[in-house]
């Protein structure tokens, strides 16, 4: 995928990528030949700075500053807590409430890319709307009011609904359509319908220095409409 395709908006302010599943969102510290939105943006615009970060895997809405009192303004609203920040994922099971919170304090281990539900760790907070169901899973709808490593990923499945492929935190390794079509015929190697988290950052408010909001959503990705298509056609 081009990622020049991918910048849903931008202004003298801020710039808004739609970041594809698998790219990081800043070069790792170990391998900086490894693809990443922030070292492709700043070969384009040459103020652009993160204020906040999407893991690997994750896809959807991630935002840059452009220049030094931006990156200022944008940083704050992010520590402070003043940007909405919205995600659709696809999970393992149905909960029992429509609709739900989660303020479950998460501690990240050292030396480790992990992170667990702890009293000495930092105040989570996760609101969570269930939007569809199929069967043994479901489409969930969350908005989060902390942004903490992996917060999403942790709290879902420290309620028993861990995002259905997470070999990290209790999902499956991958998603194949042979395990909700039984009459599915596979051909030679089967290729998975999912093979990442599904977990999209859809939509952000952001305050803007002027005293303004900025409203931006991405639509899902197709791997995750792919796999939502075919649970719908199961359910009937």
């Amino acid at each position: 995928m081009r990622l020049q395709n991918e910048v849903i908006y931008s202004d003298q302010n801020v710039i808004i990528v739609n970041k594809p599943a698998g790219v990081l969102s800043v070069p790792d510290r170990y391998n900086s030949s490894l693809r990443n939105v922030y070292s492709w943006i700043t070969g384009i615009y040459d103020d652009a700075r993160p204020v906040h970060r999407l893991d690997r895997y994750t896809s959807g809405i991630l935002c840059f500053a452009r220049g030094q009192q931006a990156f200022k303004h944008f940083s704050e609203a992010f520590e402070k807590r003043t940007v909405q920040k919205y995600y659709h994922a696809i999970v393992l099971g149905v909960p029992s409430s429509n609709a739900s919170f989660i303020d479950k304090s998460l501690e990240k281990l050292n030396r480790q890319n992990q992170v667990i539900i702890s009293k000495r760790g930092k105040a989570a907070q996760t609101n969570y709307t269930v939007l569809e169901t199929y069967g043994s899973f479901a489409l969930l709808h969350l908005q989060i009011l902390t942004g903490r490593t992996h917060q999403i990923r942790v709290h879902l499945q420290s309620i028993g609904h861990p995002l259905l492929v997470d070999p990290v935190y209790g999902g499956k390794d991958e998603f194949l359509l042979s395990e909700i079509k039984p009459t599915y015929k596979k051909r030679d190697q089967e290729r998975p319908l999912l093979k990442r988290t599904p977990l999209h950052a859809s939509k952000i408010v952001l305050p803007l220095p002027d005293g303004n909001s900025l409203t931006i959503e991405a639509p899902l990705p197709k791997d995750m409409r792919a796999v939502i298509r075919q649970m719908q056609l199961l359910k009937g």
